[in-house]
């Protein structure tokens, strides 16, 4: 009997040692942000019509829908289509602070910017993207800051894609948002090498 609780000990150690190891390990936050924003810059290619969800309430000027994908540590995420003739393109938005403290909305805003320029987007060149930009300093006085990242890759779908990090300020305080989106380069951003 000494023999068989034993061995039914032994067991079941096992049984949880190896167990616990083939437990998947969460990834990082920085992994999981860049993650679901590589299946947003994906559904791009389509004007994230396959991550458009339900129908929210929206502006006059547009239609929202609620997103399928959403970073980690937004408020919400949206697919917003705007009701123009001329241009059909939509943009994906993610909304990070809604707050009164302009210090806090500071903070998120370098965060994002941060997490967006750290991540690795697979599956638009033969090796992972990543974004390039500048990060654009916040005065209070002036009440908003837009920082633009461009995906530095040769894939021509994508030349005009951008991630934009915005912080602006409201009637209750400030919000920091993460649009990506359209939005053809101007003549001074170009790079020598997109000149004829």
């Amino acid at each position: 009997m000494k023999k068989i609780n034993f061995f039914l000990l032994c067991a079941l150690i096992s049984c949880v040692v190896f167990g616990q190891q083939q437990q998947p390990k969460p990834p990082s936050p920085e992994v999981a942000f860049s993650e679901a924003l590589n299946k947003v810059v994906q559904d791009y290619r389509s004007n994230f019509i396959h991550i458009q969800g339900d129908k929210i309430p929206a502006d006059m000027d547009a239609d929202a829908y609620k997103s399928k994908v959403c970073v980690p540590a937004a408020l919400g995420c949206k697919v917003m289509r705007y009701r123009s003739a001329e241009d059909k393109t939509a943009n994906w938005q993610a909304g990070f602070y809604d707050g009164e403290s302009f210090e806090e909305a500071v903070k998120m805003y370098k965060k994002i910017y941060s997490l967006v320029k750290k991540a690795a987007v697979k599956g638009v060149a033969t090796s992972a993207a990543g974004f390039d930009g500048k990060l654009e300093t916040v005065d209070e006085s002036i009440g908003f800051a837009v920082s633009t990242l461009r995906l530095k890759t040769t894939n021509k779908t994508y030349k005009d894609m951008v991630a934009e990090v915005e912080i602006t300020s409201n009637f209750t305080g400030w919000e920091v948002r993460l649009n990506v989106y359209t939005k053809k380069k101007i003549e001074e951003e170009k790079d020598p090498e997109d000149k004829p």
